[in-house]
């Protein structure tokens, strides 16, 4: 009895230690995850956008390129925080040509440590033999790190989201299919969904704590961009007027990012919201910090104007 159970033990680990092994191997390769996306195919991106929702969804890859001639890669997350941030440009600069610039999404709501969830784990789980993933995710998500010593728990940790990846991974590999819906990895808002009454967009914040591990990872995102010779730009996307009315405070934090920007020498774009947003039925999605399909051009074509006249005609000259 004792043998069979002591097999069935051996197998067991055997099994889980080849799938780890094998979802690696798909996980690495499954197009549909931004992480694993930068490390197949070549973007020889001059811009690289990076962020939050904010990022991902407002701003088109394809207008900066129209307007300013820069090839331009969105390599924002929905969901994401600074220490992904990170995460997503370390490894893209270890396998992607340095970009010029980089635009990242910047607000008060950046360093919000409301849940105290400062890293989306799952999102590197395929990388944690490089000590760099591997450290942060330490630090950040240490329970994890502690599970995923144990063959396939690294994947089961999180299965709600990993087993459906893998599984999607797996069939994207044998379907040959490099690509992902959106090859410039710009993810448009449904054009059906804005709000119909403002009050959904004004929401009092409570209990707002500064994050000093956001501010951390923020900073190091500066460093690693001033190591590798890459101009930051900083921008905040439109909020309904009446939210920051309601949240007067975040102002302070505002000025707060925007001194750390100044003492870098990095632009900061913050836009006017009581001349920008006062129709929230045509320019706001559902949330009051996140614009409708409708005004993502507007926004796009006044933030690349600023831009192209401030920084990259400035940067022509020299």
């Amino acid at each position: 009895m004792w043998k069979k159970l002591l097999l069935a033990i051996l197998l067991s680990g055997f099994f889980l230690f080849f799938g780890e092994k094998v979802s690696d191997f798909f996980m690495k390769r499954n197009p549909r995850l931004k992480s694993s996306y930068i490390t197949e195919v070549e973007q020889n991106a001059d811009i690289l956008i990076l962020g939050a929702c904010e990022a991902e969804m407002m701003l088109d890859p394809e207008l900066f390129e129209r307007k300013t001639g820069y090839k331009t890669f969105n390599l924002g997350e929905s969901g994401t925080r600074f220490a992904d941030n990170y995460l997503y440009l370390y490894q893209y600069l270890k396998y992607q040509k340095r970009p010029k610039y980089l635009i990242l999404h910047v607000s008060p709501e950046s360093f919000y440590n409301a849940d105290n969830k400062l890293l989306t784990t799952y999102l590197h789980q395929a990388f944690l033999s490089d000590t760099t993933v591997y450290n942060v995710i330490k630090e950040l998500d240490p329970e994890y790190i502690r599970f995923s010593k144990i063959p396939f728990l690294k994947y089961s940790y999180y299965n709600i989201y990993s087993l459906y990846n893998i599984i999607e991974a797996t069939g994207y590999t044998a379907l040959h299919k490099k690509y992902p819906p959106s090859i410039n990895g710009f993810v448009s808002p449904r054009p059906a969904d804005t709000v119909d009454a403002f009050q959904t967009i004004i929401n009092k914040v409570h209990g707002y704590k500064w994050s000093s591990t956001e501010e951390k990872y923020f900073r190091k995102i500066i460093s690693l961009c001033m190591h590798e010779g890459i101009k930051p730009i900083f921008y905040k996307v439109p909020y309904y007027k009446g939210y920051y009315d309601a949240n007067l405070f975040l102002r302070d934090y505002e000025t707060k990012i925007g001194r750390i920007a100044s003492e870098n020498k990095i632009p900061y774009y913050v836009y006017d919201t009581s001349s920008l947003t006062k129709d929230y039925k045509n320019y706001f999605w559902l949330v009051n910090n996140l614009l409708s399909m409708k005004s993502i051009p507007t926004f796009n074509n006044m933030f690349i104007k600023d831009i192209n006249d401030n920084v990259f005609l400035h940067d022509s000259k020299k």
